[in-house]
């Protein structure tokens, strides 16, 4: 302590005007003395009030700073959180949609070749049908001039063919070789004729059981051959009319098949060009969230860069600003110490005059 009074009174004697030594014999230094400790004393203490002043700006500023960038952090992370959970649902959503269109162009290559299967059936029936018909309208329509030209040589000999054996083809058809050939009737429809009298026949022979009279050879020979004739146009007219009757259903079938396999391929076709509008919209929603993610990110840490560097800082300034004003206070200690040493010492002294040279022999002494 006494070190730093020693060290006080030396900067006062060093500070006072040179010029003083002559003209102020007759004033009395030990109190210009404690004027300059008083005056020193207020220096410090300003200096402290200014710098306290700055103090406390500073601080403001750094409540100010870390607060706005305590905000930032925090809104920057639940940005970021609301975009990466928007970012996950996104890519659900165009899962989904990858998922469905899977579907979807699966139904539809499965509803195309149904359709085209159905189409090459259909076809084929179409074909089998005209086949079947033009066959049996070919029938109906030879045996109707068949039986015109029957009629027509009956008329003329109506005893011709009254004995002609019914029960066997090969007789029967003897006898009406003679008669179509008689009326020019055409040799291909002969032979259509024929071949119908022949399968007739076969037909009855594979119905009957072994040994029982053939039904329709009975009745041809109750009725005549007219009566095979007709039997024949009748059946042949059974079968067209049934051919064209299934036709007529499986046309209609095959009419609800391809409208239904058509409206579902259309329904399908609009939910996959929905759901692949859906993917490239959820995708661009993506790749825009995921750009904002990418700056949100960027600034979360350029937040937090700030943050920390501002608690750094500020801590470190308080820490400055604490050793400063430990420092002042025991420099204004150490002035008020050396103040009272001085006024303690020098009792009485203060309100008689001295000469400042002779203050400053005695100091040198001491």
């Amino acid at each position: 302590m006494k070190a730093s009074c020693a060290a006080v009174f030396a900067f006062l004697l060093g500070a006072a005007p040179q010029a003083s030594l002559a003209g102020q014999a007759e004033s009395n230094p030990l109190g210009k003395v404690i004027d300059l400790i008083d005056e020193l004393a207020a220096k410090v203490t300003a200096d402290g009030e200014v710098e306290a002043k700055a103090y406390a700006e500073y601080i403001e500023w750094c409540d100010d700073a870390s607060t706005n960038s305590k905000f930032a952090v925090e809104d920057a992370t639940k940005q970021q959180e609301k975009l990466e959970a928007k970012i996950g649902e996104l890519t659900s959503d165009i899962s989904v949609a990858d998922s469905k269109i899977g579907e979807l162009a699966g139904a539809i290559s499965t509803g195309e070749k149904e359709l085209s299967d159905a189409q090459l059936i259909r076809e084929k029936e179409t074909a089998d049908f005209a086949a079947g018909e033009k066959e049996l309208v070919d029938a109906v329509d030879t045996l109707g001039r068949a039986v015109g030209v029957l009629q027509k040589e009956m008329s003329k000999n109506p005893a011709a063919l009254a004995q002609v054996d019914t029960t066997k083809a090969d007789k029967m058809l003897e006898a009406l070789s003679v008669v179509l050939d008689a009326a020019s009737f055409a040799s291909t429809d002969k032979h259509k004729l024929q071949s119908l009298l022949q399968a007739q026949q076969e037909s009855s022979d594979d119905d009957a059981e072994p040994g029982a009279p053939a039904a329709a050879g009975y009745k041809s020979q109750t009725g005549g051959i007219f009566d095979v004739l007709e039997d024949l146009k009748e059946k042949a007219e059974g079968q067209l009319a049934d051919l064209r009757k299934a036709e007529s259903n499986t046309k209609h079938n095959y009419e609800l098949l391809r409208t239904s396999l058509e409206a579902q391929k259309t329904a399908d076709t609009k939910d996959m060009n929905a759901q692949q509008a859906a993917k490239a919209g959820a995708e661009e929603d993506k790749a825009g969230a995921e750009g904002d993610l990418e700056i949100t990110v960027k600034t979360l840490k350029s937040s937090s860069d700030e943050l920390a560097t501002a608690r750094s800082t500020c801590m470190t300034v308080a820490a400055d600003h604490e050793a400063t004003e430990a420092a002042r206070t025991e420099e204004l200690k150490t002035i008020a110490e050396a103040k009272k040493i001085l006024v303690d010492t020098s009792s009485g002294a203060v309100s008689q005059t001295y000469s400042f040279l002779q203050v400053s022999s005695g100091l040198r002494l001491q």
